[in-house]
């Protein structure tokens, strides 16, 4: 059984909160408000959540300042207050990680790293690790097993590789950054043109690299893949789920989100905390805005204005595209009143 670590009081502290009820009730976990047990801290974001604290098992809610909670007994319970309960709580999923084994400091006997690179100081490098030549590992690097990295690379201070990472030759990723398992950085471009005789498809090589900011965490399986000439750029902060797809030449800004399943065609250019949702598509060299905002499984075939929210095939503003559904679905009652007149 873990060492207590948390209460309710000790808690308030650490998020700044201000507490209603039982300082010295303990915390042993997060949990959602429907699977809560007792001693489980969860948190409510609106008031539509906070109704439901009075039939939750947790002992311990996180709530926003000024919202009323309904049933709330402070003499056996406690809310802590905050400015932002989504924040809070991600600061609580930090004090209960889970442990995670990593490999020990110094490199594995199975790994093979080239006598010409540059290891910095209390880096971990697992079994089955490749580092090539002439590249840049820098301090409290993590490399876990079988992760290659080629020749002429950079990676960053306190960077995570995880196992079947694969940087290729001349590619840098930033310090601070978490690539999950099986991530592709640096493959060729997918560029093809017609020989002489329009016989076959001729491979384009692509000699550019890519560029990765620091702060970017990366998801399983993802693939960026490596510049036609020039960079594939990420800017700093940006977060991608599984399953991305970046094209050639892309270039994304900083704090950017992007679920899975979004592909990115080639030189596309993305611009600051741009938000696109799941299995969206977006055309090579397509324009979208700062704080641009992409509705899931949307086809991106045209530039977007910053600040603009789109979606739908072929995306357009999301209030022009939310018409046009509405027209769609009466479509059949006009047919059906004016059908026989119109012969339809």
């Amino acid at each position: 059984m873990p060492e207590l670590k948390h209460t309710a009081g000790s808690l308030a502290i650490q998020l700044q909160a201000t507490l209603e009820g039982l300082g010295d009730l303990p915390c042993t976990g997060c949990s959602s408000l429907s699977e809560a047990q007792h001693g489980d801290i969860t948190f409510m974001v609106n008031a539509k959540y906070a109704k439901e604290w009075k039939n939750s098992n947790a002992s311990i809610g996180i709530i926003k300042h000024g919202v009323e909670v309904e049933g709330h007994d402070a003499t056996a319970r406690a809310l802590l207050r905050v400015d932002n309960p989504e924040l809070a709580i991600a600061r609580c999923l930090e004090l209960f990680l889970l442990e995670c084994t990593q490999p020990a400091i110094g490199i594995h006997p199975s790994a093979c790293v080239d006598s010409t690179a540059t290891i910095g100081e209390h880096v971990r490098i697992g079994p089955g690790v490749v580092v090539g030549p002439r590249t840049r590992i820098d301090n409290e690097v993590t490399l876990e097993a079988n992760v290659f990295i080629g020749n002429d690379c950079e990676i960053g201070t306190q960077t995570e590789l995880r196992s079947g990472v694969s940087v290729a030759h001349h590619c840098t990723v930033g310090s601070h950054c978490l690539l999950h398992a099986n991530v592709s950085i640096g493959a060729d471009g997918f560029g093809y043109c017609l020989d002489e005789k329009k016989s076959r498809l001729v491979k384009m090589e692509h000699i550019g690299s890519v560029v990765i900011g620091d702060h970017v965490d990366i998801g399983v399986s993802t693939c960026i893949d490596r510049g036609k000439f020039g960079a594939t750029k990420i800017g700093n902060g940006t977060k991608m789920d599984n399953l991305v797809q970046i094209g050639h030449n892309v270039q994304i800004g900083k704090n950017c989100v992007l679920a899975a399943a979004t592909g990115v065609g080639g030189s596309a250019r993305i611009g600051d905390w741009v938000q696109i949702g799941a299995q969206v598509g977006i055309a090579p060299h397509c324009k979208v805005g700062n704080a641009a905002k992409i509705g899931a499984k949307s086809g991106v075939m045209h530039d977007i204005p910053a600040g603009e929210q789109w979606l739908g095939v072929p995306a357009c503003n999301m209030k022009d595209m939310l018409r046009q559904w509405v027209a769609t679905r009466k479509m059949p009652k006009i047919l059906a009143k004016f059908g026989k007149e119109l012969d339809i």
